[in-house]
């Protein structure tokens, strides 16, 4: 029932009324449906797949950052540990839930919980720094103390709330296998991740200029003031960046990380020609972990490319086995029609055609403001997908033409229709047709009933008026 009210909510954006719009709109399917496609890549069993590079790390995946689509996979669901990556989380729920200038006080536990060997910045306790300057720690020098006082500072005073916001956020973006444990990755069982779900944060993560810009500066600098009494200078340990062995000249961001148990561990974002991509290493070698990132990136740069999904879709035609289609909507006036979203990619490996792509369109879970999206893959490999939207009818996308060469009825070559993929009308048709069949019988029964019990008053009266003096008796029907 609330599928069928959701759906009916919907119906009303684009005109008419839940009774007409049935009787106007044809489902077809261009394509055949489709399982959700796979999460991961065995790309040496994909016909016309780019061959995939060899790799280090124990848990490693390549991903493009707009689509979510997984262009690499090894081991991406194993659960595993990850160190000062940690530090993604903690600086994208700080720079959300604070402004910039905002002073965090270091309270002595925040100090004091550092265990020994772990990287710090010695800020003594009763000092304060700002949000900024504590975001840079984190993420040039994977500061400790500046953690824990930032979760201090955004949980209200307490870590546990802080981190109770961690797995809440990560839950969100999508993470099935992540738990937070502590806000910057001391070793515990109960703090781990996957190499996908990492990389899911990073989606959002790499999204934040600020952060990004942060995580590549070269130094950390903080200068003596009345709230600190020392002037703090450390280097950024990620080689990858400007100045580094590993230097990758489209790298927008990027953080690293070490614990015995972890072991080397990287997370890192490039972009280039409009392509975003994002790498997350989980257990590899020290230079390992560069050299992997750089293989990844030049094999998604060099093997993939983003194509525009409304641009290039012409298997969903526009047309009506009721009405056509001209320059006002087949409601026939102004209210909104459907069209596809041109801010949709979907990532293409250069060895296969945007026709070569299987499709099929999914209603669940869309927002409001989409009649339905059409989920794109390549032998169950996901690779984007292309939003249905609800859009005035000047801005209502074209289609396609159906080409004259193909087997058509004259009327029809040259002209184009409008076939709506929405498989959920046909539960406003059965509700329709149910209600009108009650409707029929109720009218049907109701005229039987009247015949078999006339109404004898009535049939009195018109006997009188027919022959006022005939003086026969009326009688009511025993």
């Amino acid at each position: 029932m609330h599928r069928t009210n959701s759906l009916c909510n919907k119906i009303r954006k684009i005109g008419g009324g839940v009774f007409t719009l049935p009787l106007v709109i044809i489902l077809l399917f261009s394509f055949p449906m489709r399982a959700l496609a796979s999460e991961t890549v065995p790309s040496e069993a994909i016909a016309n797949w780019p061959k995939a590079p060899e790799t280090n790390g124990r848990c490693v995946i390549l991903m493009e950052e707009s689509t979510g689509a997984v262009l690499y996979a090894k081991n991406i669901h194993e659960k595993t540990y990850p160190a000062a990556l940690t530090a993604v989380m903690t600086s994208m729920l700080a720079a959300e839930s604070c402004d910039l200038d905002d002073r965090v006080e270091f309270s002595t536990a925040a100090v004091r919980d550092v265990p020994s060997g772990v990287v710090n910045i010695a800020i003594d306790p009763g000092e304060s720094l700002t949000v900024s300057e504590c975001l840079q720690a984190i993420l040039i020098r994977g500061a400790a103390e500046c953690g824990f006082a930032l979760a201090e500072h955004v949980g209200g005073g307490s870590r546990d709330s802080f981190v109770a916001m961690m797995n809440s956020r990560a839950a969100s973006l999508g993470c099935k296998d992540t738990s937070f444990s502590n806000p910057v990755g001391l070793h515990s069982e109960e703090h781990y991740t996957t190499a996908y779900d990492m990389a899911l944060i990073g989606r959002e993560f790499f999204d934040n200029e600020l952060l990004c810009k942060y995580s590549l500066q070269k130094n950390l600098h903080l200068y003596p003031t009345q709230y600190q009494k020392d002037e703090i200078i450390e280097h950024n340990g990620n080689r990858m960046a400007q100045g580094g062995a590993y230097e990758y000249p489209y790298l927008i961001g990027a953080r690293t990380g070490y614990t015995e148990e972890a072991g080397y561990c990287l997370i890192a974002g490039a972009e280039k020609d409009g392509m975003k991509l994002i790498v997350v290493i989980l257990d590899d070698g020290s230079d390992e972990r560069y050299e992997d990132a750089i293989t990844l990136f030049n094999y998604g740069f060099s093997d993939f490319a983003l194509v525009n999904a409304a641009e290039n879709e012409k298997g969903y035609t526009v047309g009506s086995g009721v009405g056509s289609y001209g320059t006002t909507d087949i409601m026939g006036d102004s209210r909104p029609m459907l069209s596809l979203d041109k801010k949709d990619y979907v990532v293409l490996p250069l060895t296969v055609e945007f026709t070569d792509l299987e499709s099929r369109i999914t209603y669940d879970n869309v927002p409001e403001s989409e009649a339905a999206r059409i989920i794109y893959s390549y032998e169950g490999v996901y690779l984007g997908k292309c939003s249905i939207l609800f859009g005035e009818p000047s801005d209502a996308y074209d289609f396609g033409t159906v080409p004259e060469e193909e087997t058509q009825p004259e009327e029809k070559q040259g002209k184009t229709f409008v076939f709506i993929n929405i498989a959920k009308v046909a539960q406003i048709s059965v509700c329709v047709a149910a209600a009108v069949a009650f409707v029929y019988l109720l009218v049907k029964w109701y005229k039987k009933y009247r015949k078999v019990h006339p109404n004898w008053r009535r049939q009195y009266r018109k006997e009188r008026k027919r022959s006022p003096f005939s003086g026969r008796s009326f009688r009511k029907p025993k």
